[in-house]
Order: C-alpha cells, then sequence, then structure tokens
C-alpha cells in the first residue's frame, strides 16, 4: 500500500469518526431535552398533587363537607366562628333544603322564623356581654 492510499483511507477513517460524533452529540442532546421535558412534567404532577392534597386536608380540617354551592366556603376561612356565622350558615342550608324540595314552603318559613328569632337573642347577649 502506497502513502497516498494510506493518507486516503485516514482521511475516510476520520471523517467517519466525525460523523458518528456528530450523530452521537444530537442523539444525546435530544435526549437530554425529552428528560428536561418529562422531568418538568413530573414535577408540575407531583407539585399539582400535593396542591390538591393540602386542598383536601384544608378543606376536612375546617370542616367543609365540599356539597355546599361554594359561595362562601372560602369568605369564612378568617373570620371567627360567632354565632351570626352559624346562624347564617343555618339559613343557607334550610334554603337548599328547600330549593331541593326537602322541606315544603311552610317548613321552611317556621325554621327561618325560629333561626332569626335565635338570632335575635344572640345578638341581644352579645351586647350583655360587651357592656360587662
Amino acid at each position: 500500500m502506497d502513502g497516498k492510499q494510506a493518507l486516503y483511507y485516514a482521511a475516510i477513517a476520520i471523517a467517519v469518526l466525525i460523523g458518528v460524533s456528530i450523530v452521537v452529540s444530537v442523539v444525546s442532546a435530544i435526549l437530554g431535552l425529552v428528560s428536561a421535558i418529562v422531568s418538568g412534567i413530573v414535577s408540575l404532577a407531583v407539585l399539582a398533587g400535593i396542591v390538591y392534597v393540602a386542598y383536601k386536608a384544608g378543606s376536612w380540617l375546617l370542616g367543609d363537607d365540599g356539597g355546599s354551592t361554594g359561595s362562601g366556603s372560602l369568605d369564612s376561612i378568617g373570620s371567627s366562628s360567632t354565632s351570626a356565622d352559624t346562624g347564617t350558615s343555618r339559613q343557607d342550608r334550610l334554603r337548599q333544603q328547600y330549593v331541593e324540595g326537602q322541606i315544603s314552603e311552610a317548613e321552611f318559613e317556621r325554621r327561618i322564623g325560629e333561626e332569626l328569632e335565635t338570632e335575635e337573642v344572640d345578638d341581644i347577649d352579645r351586647e350583655l356581654e360587651r357592656e360587662r
């Protein structure tokens, strides 16, 4: 084998090595990108799971049964539990029962009247306690 032919084979070998190196680098970059995307998706899924568990735990600790229409379940989160709040939630429950047809109109009116009377007595009791 003469020198020219050896140089030719060496050039081809170097070109093949460079080509293989480029292919390996591209495949590696693609795999790295796919790995980063999958890692991001998994991280977001885990974060969503943690947020969901925290929300459910908070709902459970605050006593929210999840069956409410959502109109006030978050409003009571920072408020103190006074009898006025309890009376309002009772009134809301009575309204819900009436709307769902669980109680009649007469029963609804009777129970709401009792709640309003109880609320007035509680207000008077609170005023007397403040004056002491």
